[in-house]
């Protein structure tokens, strides 16, 4: 009975660190566009629902291509997929203005930070939790 509960206790806080990066890095996303972009507290709480929602999806695609349950043809569609679900729910609460701002930003980080990413797969920015190929 010992082994198993200093098993689970040692499973259970060698997750913590997963869990808490996960969350830290939606955090980092939307305090950096919050910064950026200067931010009402109403658009931070809504957009930071569609950061979570995005990094769960994100983090989904890569336990796919991790364990080889997704298609590898698969991968870049639904990497799109989730980048334009995540700029249509973005672009509901931005002002024009930020939505320029918010353009402007992703298109200096070039094909990473949009929705037109390479073959490589593009889409990993200092905004974006996309899955890295499974290749890199």
């Amino acid at each position: 009975m010992n082994s198993i509960c200093i098993f689970l206790f040692i499973l259970f806080f060698t997750a913590i660190p997963a869990f808490a990066q996960n969350q830290q890095s939606a955090n980092d996303i939307v305090l950096k566009m919050q910064h950026d972009l200067n931010l009402s507290q109403v658009q931070v709480a809504n957009i930071t629902q569609i950061i979570e929602r995005y990094v769960d999806a994100s983090n989904d695609l890569q336990k796919s291509i991790d364990d080889g349950s997704i298609n590898s043809s698969a991968v870049d569609s639904q990497r799109q997929q989730i980048k334009a679900a995540e700029e249509q729910g973005i672009a509901q609460y931005l002002r024009s203005d930020q939505l320029t701002e918010w353009s402007q930003i992703e298109s200096q980080m070039g094909p990473q930070g949009s929705s037109n990413s390479d073959d490589n797969g593009g889409g990993v920015d200092q905004y974006s939790n996309y899955p890295k190929p499974s290749g890199s």
